[in-house]
């Protein structure tokens, strides 16, 4: 298991990565390097790969491992680095955990099993085999949205008692469960805030930071409405969250990670397409992202 000192380096601000593709639809290690530079840049605290926003249900086991290593070596261990391991088999998830912990990533996260209909006995014992395969820790992916698979207080308090199993990735609106899942499993379960959105109320409850997906392409404004938040500036902490809002009430008309990767591509870093079926953008939507990203500073081109 982990030392205490290298867990509590889990925290603060840590985007859930875009991952490139270059023009054949092949990941993309130049961008890749370029992107992990630019968000060290503006101060991020961690990185947490190839989940929902990172495609890795649509990517192979050879791609995933490949984008963990090019991001290890360009991070060089200058924040810890997170890699989703997250599949519909266990074995696919204890093969991507077992790399993890072979080429020095930090922590391992994986959504529960999905699709089939599994009971909370078979989605406790998937986490277990998952914890148990190395010697990497395992952040827990709560997204009941996206699943279907609403875990229960009691759930993540059982398994916050396993000594391999550290946190969860909380990516619910319901911050009454986060309250009580923070309470009841201690100060040392590190416990991320999930929507964007709701970073501010996952503070104020007690989460020990965010993993998000419009970390990519507002990094400084959440860096700082984190620090905000931590010195007791509540009133920059709000102005601040009501920014990124009026964004994030923008992206929602489209498919989040096609207006992310726009996003992008207008700041500078080109992260390619999304991969099919997920939202190709006309022309026409891509005008109207550039101009709703000409009103705000702090989406402009990113430092060369």
């Amino acid at each position: 298991m982990k030392q205490r000192s290298a867990l509590e380096r889990l925290q603060g601000i840590i985007p859930a990565m875009i991952t490139p593709y270059d023009k054949s639809g092949a990941i993309d290690q130049q961008a890749t390097r370029r992107l992990v530079r630019h968000l060290l840049q503006k101060r991020v605290s961690g990185f947490y790969l190839s989940g929902s926003t990172g495609e890795g249900f649509l990517q192979t086991a050879d791609e995933r491992e490949l984008f963990l290593e090019v991001v290890l070596d360009e991070v060089r261990g200058a924040v810890p680095v997170i890699a989703h391991v997250g599949a519909m088999d266990t074995a696919s998830c204890i093969r991507l955990s077992k790399h993890a912990a072979r080429v020095g990533a930090d922590a391992v996260s994986s959504v529960a099993p999905f699709y089939y209909k599994h009971g909370p006995e078979q989605i406790r014992g998937h986490y277990l085999d998952i914890a148990m395969a190395a010697d990497v820790p395992l952040i827990i992916y709560h997204f009941p949205a996206m699943t279907g698979v609403q875990s229960t207080v009691r759930f993540y308090e059982e398994l916050s008692r396993e000594d391999n199993v550290i946190g969860v990735k909380f990516t619910s609106m319901d911050t009454f469960q986060l309250q009580q899942l923070i309470d009841a499993c201690g100060p040392d379960f590190r416990v991320f805030n999930g929507p964007d959105e709701c970073l501010l109320a996952g503070l104020a409850v007690g989460c020990c930071g965010a993993i998000g997906s419009t970390y990519n392409i507002m990094p400084e404004l959440f860096v700082e409405l984190y620090r905000s938040f931590q010195a007791g500036d509540l009133t920059k902490a709000r102005a601040l969250q009501t920014q990124a809002n009026r964004v994030i009430a923008e992206l929602l008309q489209y498919d989040f990670i096609a207006f992310e990767r726009e996003v992008l591509r207008l700041q500078g870093i080109d992260t390619g397409l999304p991969r099919k079926p997920i939202q190709q953008l006309t022309e026409e939507q891509r005008a109207q992202i550039a101009a709703f990203v000409g009103q705000f500073d702090f989406l402009q081109a990113v430092d060369k």
